[in-house]
């Protein structure tokens, strides 16, 4: 999809008449790139600002800002840019005549500054809370003059501060938690906390008594079978040294002795962290027995800006090597063999798993990839090509080119190679990865693999690259993982009944 707009419509009235708000259809010129997504966005009901968002598959954005008032003609907004890319800004709030944004300019882990709206200043901002050495500022709020933020340690260890007339103070969770988001409405300070094991849960946060009340909000939801699961947060050593933060779920008293089935799920793009959620087809893999583990390869958010950098066009290299040093790890201390070591993933994670069954086939017997991008070499032409090239680059120049030829697991299917057993599944109407490249993967895998060992396609004709939408569907496409993956580990009671 491209040359998108911002448009203004009323319910209840012509589909047809509607005001385009973002970019301005006259006046001033708003620089786009036909690949880019006009946002718009107003903070609150209350706010005096609107902002439009040049938005898409790039990390920061450039922003623009234009005055609200109670006769605003939305077709006639004066937009003036407020903020470009090279602000690294990710979220902000309006506070008063204040703008305090989260930045990882100069601050890979981030930092919380402020400047002026009116006036701003991005060079020389009043820094309110620096970056940390070991944590990721991944959220924050300001209320009445305090400042309230989260950080995450290797995207899985959530803590919860304030920050006021420059006293700063860690707010002990009521439970413990992987993952938070922090939000004020309704004039409530509300905390969200996640986990791998337990429903999300949301609390309010009292600013004068200093306490935590749990809202109505999934408590009824008790899991009893997932009550005794152990939970391992490791980190591995990858291929130059660098540790990379893996996640380990199974089953109290599960035996570290090779015979396990585990599955392991990654991704590595776009800044994206596997923070820790509850998943229940997951939860259900675990109770069964099996261990279902998350590489944080390099690419995601995890440890930062420059954990995404660091698996990002020309050093996409190392997301795939993470997953395989994981993999190796998981092996070694006895968690799985390479005949029970199923690896799992979806769009972007097709280039992780795609090629790492390429670079090191013997260690994994089934590869599961749902929409993957697989043919990083033609995707440039795709619908979703243009806006992917600020993520894996373009074959218009020459490093990109040959990024994005290291990065393309079909061309690095060899003849003779006892590949692992691969269920590749996509959506006809997909955009963002167009069916024909999984099909051609798929095609070059069943005519060079040696093997009787099955490479199945699956096609869901409705759905588009997120599926259809549906609940039912979803839990299908995790039934038909699960059972592909038992039936080529040779569980007894997935086997074909002659």
């Amino acid at each position: 999809m491209t040359d998108t707009r911002s448009v203004l419509y009323k319910l209840n009235t012509n589909a047809n008449l509607f005001t385009q708000i973002f970019p301005p259809k006259t006046g001033k010129t708003i620089p786009l790139e036909p690949a880019d997504f006009p946002i718009v966005r107003i903070k609150s009901d209350q706010s005096s600002y609107i902002f439009g968002i040049i938005g898409g598959v790039s990390s920061y954005n450039d922003t623009y800002i234009a005055n609200l008032d109670k006769n605003v003609d939305y077709s006639k907004l004066n937009w003036k840019l407020l903020f470009t890319q090279k602000e690294q800004i990710k979220n902000y709030i309006v506070y008063q005549d204040e703008l305090i944004y989260r930045t990882s300019k100069n601050a890979s882990n981030f930092k919380i500054c402020k400047t002026s709206i009116k006036n701003p200043d991005f060079d020389n901002p009043i820094v309110l809370v620096e970056e940390k050495k070991e944590n990721v500022i991944t959220d924050f709020e300001y209320v009445d003059g305090e400042l309230f933020y989260i950080t995450i340690k290797n995207g899985v260890d959530a803590k919860f501060f304030s920050k006021k007339e420059n006293i700063e103070k860690e707010i002990k969770l009521p439970q413990a938690s992987g993952n938070s988001y922090i939000a004020y409405e309704g004039n409530q300070l509300k905390v969200s906390l996640y986990s791998w094991t337990k429903p999300y849960q949301v609390y309010t946060y009292d600013r004068k008594k200093r306490e935590f009340t749990l809202l109505d909000v999934n408590t009824n939801a008790n899991y009893p079978e997932f009550n005794d699961f152990v939970v391992e947060e490791v980190e591995v050593p990858s291929h130059d040294g660098v540790k990379v933060p893996l996640s380990i779920i199974y089953k109290k008293g599960l035996k570290k002795d090779g015979n396990n089935r585990l599955i392991s799920l990654s991704y590595g793009a776009y800044g994206a962290s596997f923070s820790p959620f509850f998943s229940i087809p997951s939860l259900t893999w675990v109770n069964e027995g099996n261990i279902w583990a998350l590489p944080h390869v390099r690419g995601g958010g995890e440890k930062g800006n420059d954990w995404h950098k660091a698996g990002f066009k020309t050093t996409k290299p190392n997301s795939w090597k993470d997953l395989i040093a994981c993999t190796e790890y998981l092996i070694d201390q006895g968690y799985t063999s390479s005949k029970l070591n199923i690896a799992f993933g979806v769009s972007a994670a097709g280039i992780t798993i795609g090629r790492a069954i390429t670079e090191r086939p013997d260690l994994f017997a089934v590869a599961v990839m749902n929409s993957p991008s697989i043919n990083l070499i033609r995707s440039e032409i795709q619908p979703n090509g243009p806006n992917s090239v600020k993520e894996f680059g373009t074959v218009e120049i020459k490093e990109e080119f040959e990024a994005l030829l290291k990065m393309d697991a079909y061309h690095h299917i060899k003849k003779g190679i006892d590949y692992p057993s691969t269920l590749i599944t996509t959506g006809m109407n997909d955009g963002a990865v167009v069916p024909w490249d999984p099909a051609k993967f798929v095609a070059k895998m069943q005519t060079t693999n040696p093997n009787s060992k099955p490479i199945l396609f699956s096609v869901d004709f409705d759905a588009n690259h997120g599926g259809d939408g549906t609940t039912t569907t979803f839990y299908k496409n995790m039934v038909d993982t699960f059972a592909f993956a038992l039936w080529q580990t040779g569980h007894p009671d997935y086997q074909p009944k002659e």
